[in-house]
């Protein structure tokens, strides 16, 4: 379950949006809560989260996802923008939990659709010569009031 969690948090890092062609998504500003986190590893198995203890904060360039788990709170930031429209790409600025990745990007797709928010990342393939099944994770947030 730890690296459920740790994917979960991973997930956050997909929610990010900044300008597309020049401007905003207004859509995706404010807070949503996860209902729904899938992660497919490499294996060919499936992990699903329902528990909503995952939240995120979309500001006009930053994301905050924080997540509560059995240990404490694990928080990420991240500067966002929107390369191409269905799109984000997210830079992480900052963790609580996995270090590692500050500095990182990675390019998400997302759609809005009302009050949900689902998003689909695909990692890459760890080289052009040796492909790999990349792991997916596949969520759906609901909109939520800010504290």
């Amino acid at each position: 379950m730890k690296s459920f969690v740790r994917s979960g948090i991973l997930w956050f890092a997909v929610f990010s949006t900044y300008g597309y062609a020049g401007a905003l998504d207004p859509s995706l500003i404010g807070c949503w809560r996860a209902v729904k986190i899938v992660l497919y590893a490499q294996d060919g198995s499936k992990t699903e989260d329902t528990s909503g203890r995952c939240t995120l904060h979309f500001e006009e360039d930053r994301l905050e996802s924080t997540c509560r788990t059995s240990t404490g709170v694990a928080t990420t930031t991240y500067r966002y923008q929107l390369p191409r429209a269905g799109f984000y790409s997210a830079t992480m600025t900052g963790s609580t939990f996995r270090t590692s990745l500050v500095g990182s990007t990675r390019e998400y797709e997302y759609r809005i659709d009302g009050d949900r928010l689902v998003t689909i990342a695909t990692s890459p393939t760890v080289s052009e010569a040796a492909p790999i099944a990349a792991p997916r994770v596949e969520s759906e947030a609901a909109r939520t009031p800010c504290p």
